[in-house]
């Protein structure tokens, strides 16, 4: 999603299906089941879980519960001493265990996030208090569909606030017990990302009449102010921690700050609503910002029952995200925000040339002679066929 007006860029999942056989299983997943299944379950292959689907966050709606907490001035990012992990929390005869099997001790809350640490969070909940978190859930939009103009989007599943529990509200502090569809995090983490503004989800941008030309444009939709700047921009600072110092560490990108979250939510337990077929293991998942300084890109990835060893998010998701990221950012023309040391700028980043108007031949001696390698596909002869347009845009400096 693009922060600053709602843009759905791109949207994807696997197992996915062939639009030429839409009837025929392509996938494993649905090839060893589909003869058993009815003609309505079959149509699970074609859900978009994105929006016709939840999942508990786990980690990274640890984001959504501090950017809560420093609104209510709760907490700051850098107070020692604010949180302690001795690697459990006990609601009566009931152990909580953090996830790390090394209690992370005496923290700040940008140690429990670069951490991901859930006791710290289980204080942090308890101290903003059910009604706080869920009046602010409501800003966020996570009571309500998005909006977006998809079919067969769900809303969200949470506990009764009158009737939370305090291990419910822990649990709740950092992820599990509570389903979202995945747009509602993108959206939620967009507004962060966006100085605190929630913006409505925008599949398309503007619809062209072939026949007249008519532009009819559609325009992106402020929700409403969910957050301060001022908290969104310590977020922000705290998420690229995360990358820099923390869990979040192998979702980095050379050249680029990216804030991010970590996420490894279990599966739901008891529930009984649940088909067999959707039911999942465990859910790897990375949310990132990028550039973490300016955001121009907010991405989830979310990675069902890993079949690994280590499983969790950071080491399953934020590799795809690193990945991702280091091709669609300079595709996008977002020049590079962070130069490693001792590297000179002049070494790493070179200045895209303007290729536009140029024939395709012209276009390849312009881009070679810039330092860039290049691969042409092109239907007719290259010396003719001109350049319309170009991404990156000229002038924009990326690394080779």
């Amino acid at each position: 999603m693009k922060p600053s007006t709602g843009d759905i860029l791109a949207m994807a999942q696997y197992p996915d299906y062939n639009l030429n056989t839409p009837f025929t299983p392509t996938t494993n997943y649905w090839i060893n089941k589909w003869d058993s299944l009815s003609s309505s379950d079959k149509t699970a292959m074609y859900k978009n879980i994105m929006v016709s689907d939840r999942y508990d966050p786990g980690s990274t709606f640890k984001l959504i519960n501090a950017s809560i907490a420093l609104e209510e001035d709760i907490t700051d990012t850098d107070v020692a001493g604010n949180y302690s992990c001795a690697g459990y929390e006990m609601f009566g005869n009931q152990k909580v265990k953090c996830w790390s099997s090394v209690a992370h001790g005496s923290q700040t809350l940008r140690k429990v996030l670069e951490n991901s640490c859930n006791p710290g969070m289980m204080q942090l909940a308890k101290k903003v208090g059910a009604k706080t978190l869920y009046k602010y859930y409501t800003a966020y939009g996570l009571f309500s569909k998005t909006g977006v103009n998809l079919p067969e989007e769900i809303g969200s599943s949470f506990y009764d606030v009158d009737k939370i529990l305090p291990i419910e509200l822990a649990t709740m502090g950092f992820g599990q017990g509570i389903s979202i569809t995945p747009l509602q995090l993108v959206s939620s983490i967009s507004a962060i990302a966006n100085d605190g503004v929630l913006m409505k989800p925008r599949i398309v941008k503007e619809i062209v009449n072939t026949d007249t030309n008519a532009v009819t444009n559609i325009d992106p939709v402020q929700v409403r102010q969910v957050i301060s700047t001022e908290t969104a921009n310590k977020m922000l600072d705290m998420m690229e921690s995360v990358v820099t110092d923390g869990t979040g560490s192998k979702g980095a990108v050379k050249g680029y700050s990216i804030g991010g979250k970590t996420g490894t939510s279990e599966p739901p337990a008891n529930d009984k609503n649940k088909k067999e077929e959707d039911k999942f293991g465990y859910v790897a998942s990375f949310v990132a910002v990028a550039p973490a300084e300016n955001p121009e890109i907010v991405i989830l990835v979310g990675i069902y029952n890993p079949q690994v060893r280590d499983y969790h998010g950071g080491s399953v998701s934020g590799p795809v995200v690193s990945k991702i990221l280091s091709e669609v950012l300079p595709y996008l023309g977002i020049s590079p925000d962070k130069i490693d040391v001792g590297t000179s700028s002049s070494n790493t980043l070179k200045t895209v040339p303007n290729i536009k108007n140029k024939t395709v031949s012209e276009a390849q001696k312009i881009l070679t002679n810039a330092g860039f390698r290049s691969s042409f596909t092109v239907n007719g002869n290259k010396n003719e066929v001109l350049v319309t347009d170009q991404v990156p845009a000229e002038r924009n400096k990326i690394t080779k």
